[in-house]
């Protein structure tokens, strides 16, 4: 797995950040398109959405093997003691394993039925589930970064480094305001304002 570490880590280097999020929206858009697909073919009966609902499984399951890749290795940026991150990234990585065997399962079954010359069974329409059920993982991967600021490597070196010494401190602003710290997730300005 060393040099697949070593090309994320000099993509991150030019990019500035972890390329998860990034990669992400291949699987996640040709998924949706997938589905969209699916439902068409449903609908009408036209063979012709069946076979792009296939192509764009196909497409979204090799962008999820990057999404894997890199989503394995900010996972283990997130030290186990840290809470409720972890778990949430726990919940996010095994959600989308099952999305991922849902349309794996699904792009199996439907290029077997093509195949044999037969229509796209109910069974190969598994990636109708997992689409939905990749809409809720995709949520909880933006509630880590947006909320608890995972997977944002300065962020994470920060806070880090925060926590071996054993305190976050707040800066105080002018007028008696708590300055934002980028580290929350969340501007702790903003839960002043929404206080008091």
């Amino acid at each position: 797995m060393d040099p697949i570490t070593k090309v994320v880590d000099k993509t991150e280097e030019l990019l500035g950040h972890s390329p998860h999020p990034a990669i992400v929206t291949l699987p996640l858009g040709a998924f949706v398109v997938s589905n969209v697909c699916d439902g068409i073919a449903l609908l009408t009966g036209t063979d012709e959405y069946d076979t792009a609902a296939s192509i764009s499984m196909a497409v979204g399951l090799v962008g999820a093997a990057g999404a894997v890749v890199t989503g394995l290795r900010d996972y283990g940026y997130i030290p186990p003691d840290r809470q409720p991150s972890k778990d949430v990234a726990t919940t996010h990585g095994l959600g989308n394993a099952v999305v991922g065997s849902l349309f794996v399962a699904s792009y199996v079954l439907r290029t077997r039925d093509m195949a044999e010359g037969r229509r796209t069974s109910a069974a190969a329409r598994l990636g109708l589930a997992g689409g939905a059920l990749s809409m809720y993982t995709a949520w909880l991967g933006g509630k880590l970064v947006e909320e608890y600021g995972e997977a944002v490597k300065p962020v994470m070196e920060r806070r880090q480094e925060e926590e071996e010494q054993g305190q976050i401190e707040e800066d105080t602003g002018r007028a008696g305001r708590v300055a934002p710290q980028v580290f929350s997730g969340r501007s702790q300005e903003n839960e002043v304002r929404r206080n008091g």
